[in-house]
């Protein structure tokens, strides 16, 4: 295809149409939800209704505007409005709510509300069964677990801040105050859906214990079992999750778990699989493209009162060789040690599909949008909202896949059919039609 017909078959599309057509698809009672939200403001002193507030907000993110002052202003267009009205079928909105009365909305906002949707969001296509075959062992669905950093400040923004001394004890000692949040996502392909999520925060400044990740993954876990009790789930983790709390954890919510394994995590498990390795482990070798993977296994080590299993991935690349070593609930066999070694290396999508698109992409993740803490939160869950929606329009749209347009590029042409191609009713008929998105 040349420049030019790339150049045309864009020219001739309406992206900002295909979005709707996704939302449609995947979560048709989306944009209903959004008008049965609770509202806490005084009724008496509202102009837009909760719909109103969250679709605004929600397309700024998902066009990637950058900050709700640019959502007010470049959306303050007549087409912009008329698309609204067209998505939300209220025909009556004269205009676009201010960044101010938007965020005094999700000051109010119970963060509950938010989780709500986006349970709603993933039960409906994980119930769609379009994603089927991207299961663990065909079977568990992935969750990666990992913690990141949001905002950080010189001074105290709230009670819930966590903090940070250097120095401490010369003249050059300081303190950081900062959020931080712990995320599950589930891994499908090279997408990453936001699933649950704990913010890490303290209860009041002069706590004698500060937070901490492992606290919040218990708290996240009692979240997400309550929420997809029958989820069969196999989590992800890096060295820090190598440890007696995530074992108990994921046995209380009969989860299975695949998580890195570094010295100093569980000394007597490691010594016991260097030794054992010498003698008994089994190894597999499997070579692909110039790359050569040597896995090395030993089940059944003993680690109070249950049995670990050890895999060792040794990768050969131009005679140099990378090391991973990852401990799990799963007995390894030649049949799945390979696939149980790759999708121990996936959990670092959640780090690169996730909080790096996320925070150096259009999504501004770590932009203070709002100094209110509640806010903060709601404005966090709609963005991982938005970046659901918008991975399944980048990888579902067939002329986009084959156009590898950047996702840069996909944010300015949404922008520019948003703002300048006016959705009729005939479209959103069609975007309601029964169709197929193929991700395979």
């Amino acid at each position: 295809m040349t420049r030019k017909q790339k150049r045309d078959l864009i020219k001739n599309k309406n992206i900002f149409k295909e979005l709707v057509r996704v939302v449609k698809h995947f979560f048709p009672e989306l944009i209903e939800r959004l008008a049965r939200v609770k509202d806490w403001r005084d009724t008496r002193y509202t102009t837009y209704q909760t719909d109103e507030l969250l679709i605004t907000i929600l397309i700024g993110y998902m066009l990637g505007v950058g900050s709700m002052r640019n959502v007010s202003e470049k959306f303050n267009k007549d087409e912009c409005i008329e698309n609204i009205r067209q998505v939300l079928k209220k025909y009556d909105i004269e205009d676009i709510p201010h960044y101010d009365t938007i965020n005094d909305f999700l000051e109010l906002l119970s963060v509950k509300e938010l989780e709500d949707l986006r349970t709603y969001m993933i039960k409906s296509f994980i119930e769609k069964r379009c994603f089927e075959s991207f299961k663990f062992l065909n079977k568990y669905w992935l969750v990666a677990i990992d913690a990141t950093g949001l905002y950080k400040f010189d001074e105290r923004h709230c009670e819930h801040c966590l903090t940070s001394t250097f120095n401490k004890g010369t003249d050059k000692e300081y303190t950081i105050y900062y959020h931080k949040v712990l995320e599950a996502k589930l891994i499908i392909g090279d997408m990453v859906f936001s699933i649950e999520t704990e913010f890490i925060e303290n209860e009041k400044p002069d706590v004698e214990k500060q937070d901490c990740e492992l606290n919040a993954f218990e708290r996240l876990a009692e979240k997400m079992k309550n929420r997809f009790k029958r989820l069969p789930i196999c989590i992800l983790g890096d060295s820090l999750y190598a440890c007696e709390r995530l074992f108990l954890i994921c046995e209380k919510h009969n989860w299975k778990y695949i998580v890195r394994f570094k010295e100093g995590r569980i000394k007597s498990v490691a010594e016991d699989f260097e030794s054992i390795k010498k003698i008994e482990s089994i190894q597999l070798t499997v070579e692909n493209q110039g790359i050569k993977d040597t896995f090395t296994w030993t089940n059944n080590i003993e680690y109070n009162n249950r049995n670990l299993n050890l895999l060792e991935m040794t990768e050969l690349i131009d005679n140099e060789s990378t090391k991973f070593l990852w401990i799990s609930s799963i007995n390894v066999t030649e049949k799945n040690a390979e696939e149980i070694a790759y999708a121990g290396r996936g959990r670092w999508k959640i780090e690169n599909q996730g909080f790096n698109v996320q925070k150096n992409g259009d999504y501004k993740l770590q932009h203070l949008y709002s100094e209110n803490y509640n806010a903060m939160k709601n404005h966090y869950l709609i963005c991982q909202m938005a970046h659901t929606i918008r991975q399944l329009l980048e990888n579902g749209i067939e002329y986009l896949k084959e156009l590898k347009i950047s996702l840069k590029n996909i944010s300015f042409e949404l922008q520019e059919t948003f703002r300048h191609k006016i959705l009729t009713i005939d479209d959103i008929l069609e975007t309601e039609k029964r169709t197929q998105i193929r991700f395979l």
